[in-house]
């Protein structure tokens, strides 16, 4: 699952009784996936007035108690509902265990995994990625270092978590991103992508056969595209291009979403820009309404002054060519935020490398590759005899013999 929180609480889930079963609709009560996993952006309130951008801007070092506080709280409170949802939705037959839990500056990533499966999982490793002031905070801060307190904050938002294990002998990575935001500012996204997805961010691997069982492109796991299987979420903040608001939701309620999806940035940026980061990346194919925006509490697009138009901002990809099956793609009626969670289900198929096995299937390969050369070196060499030196095969032979 995949949400932009809006600095929503539990407790906001308590005024309807749609948004308190919520969780019981997203997770699946009869099928049990060995994996569960969470990534919510803007858990923590980035607009209090505490968190200011004169502080920001001096780069203090002491921080605001009250604030860490309020902040870590936050997250304490959503992964304690969370431990306690999988508990009571999951079937009673299977239980979970909390595998990783990280945050920053909003973005929160929770993952539990199958208690069966604990023993499957291995060189757990985790890393974060902040885009802004100059890596100090969340992403970038923008060109005007004296810029407005409100684009300070929203801009802390982004960057990435990253969760890399190892599944048996298969290499599996999460991304839970926050990019830029703006209407205009893809080319900053796909920047923001490209930093994220070209970072060397994790402990490498030392061990060569390791590196050979687990990863590929002969990478050694400290970037991301090093895995075999990567899952990508978050709000993207991908737009939808040169269309009024009122041509957006025109579209949306006459169900032409084919129309809005051809000017969505993030299809169009895979299209045309040869360099995209996400081009490595595959997603289903969206049948949902636009997550973005909507008033909170209804089920209104964005009535505010920016009037922004809607988009599919909250997205889910994937890579893993062969290892990896995307099985639905929806997003879930959860109105205490401007954004609409957006949920995935996939089918991941996982190796075990036989040491011993291996050692000799790869011997016997050895083998044979050289019995197949020498064969046909042996071939050549009697064809050059024949065609070139004008020798008859018997003789030829007799020569490549001695």
């Amino acid at each position: 699952m995949t949400w932009n929180a809006g600095a929503s609480t539990p407790a906001s889930l308590r005024y309807e009784k749609k948004d308190q079963n919520i969780l019981r609709t997203i997770l699946p009560p009869h099928k049990a996936p060995d994996l569960l996993v969470f990534g919510f952006q803007e858990l923590v309130d980035l607009e209090d007035k505490r968190l200011t951008a004169k502080t920001l801007l001096k780069g203090s070092k002491r921080k605001d108690a009250n604030e860490q506080e309020h902040m870590s709280r936050q997250y304490r409170d959503w992964r304690d509902h969370l431990v306690r949802s999988v508990e009571d939705y999951m079937p009673m037959n299977e239980s979970y265990v909390l595998l990783h839990t990280a945050s920053m500056v909003g973005l929160f990533s929770c993952v539990f995994i199958k208690a069966t499966r604990r023993s499957n999982i291995s060189n757990v490793q985790a890393a974060e990625i902040k885009r802004g002031m100059g890596g100090l905070h969340g992403n970038k801060v923008g060109e005007n270092m004296l810029a407005a307190h409100s684009s300070i904050q929203t801009n802390l938002r982004q960057g990435a978590l990253i969760l890399r294990f190892h599944f048996d002998d298969s290499s599996i990575c999460l991304i839970n991103c926050h990019l830029a935001a703006g209407q205009t500012h893809t080319m900053h996204r796909n920047n923001d992508i490209t930093a994220i997805l070209e970072s060397v961010a994790l402990p490498p691997e030392y061990d060569s056969v390791r590196c050979y069982n687990s990863y590929v492109g002969g990478g050694d796991g400290s970037m991301i595209l090093d895995h075999e299987i990567c899952i990508l979420n978050g709000d993207l903040n991908y737009r939808i291009d040169t269309m009024s608001r009122d041509v957006v939701i025109k579209a949306i309620r006459s169900g032409n979403l084919a129309k809005l999806l051809e000017r969505d940035q993030l299809l169009v940026s895979r299209r045309k820009n040869p360099a995209f980061g996400l081009k490595a990346f595959a997603e289903c194919p969206i049948d949902f309404d636009p997550t973005y925006k909507y008033d909170v509490g209804t089920d209104n697009y964005d009535s505010s002054e920016k009037n922004r138009a809607p988009a599919w901002c909250d997205r889910i990809l994937y890579r893993g060519a062969g290892k990896i099956k995307q099985l639905n793609y929806q997003r879930h009626d959860l109105r205490v935020s401007d954004h609409r969670p957006v949920t995935a289900t996939f089918k991941i198929r996982t190796k075990s490398v036989l040491s011993e096995k291996r050692e000799i299937a790869w011997r016997q390969c050895q083998q044979r590759f050289e019995s197949i050369r020498n064969k046909i070196g042996e071939e050549t060499k009697i064809q050059y005899l024949r065609d070139v030196l004008g020798l008859d095969v018997e003789e030829a032979q007799g020569l490549i013999g001695k």
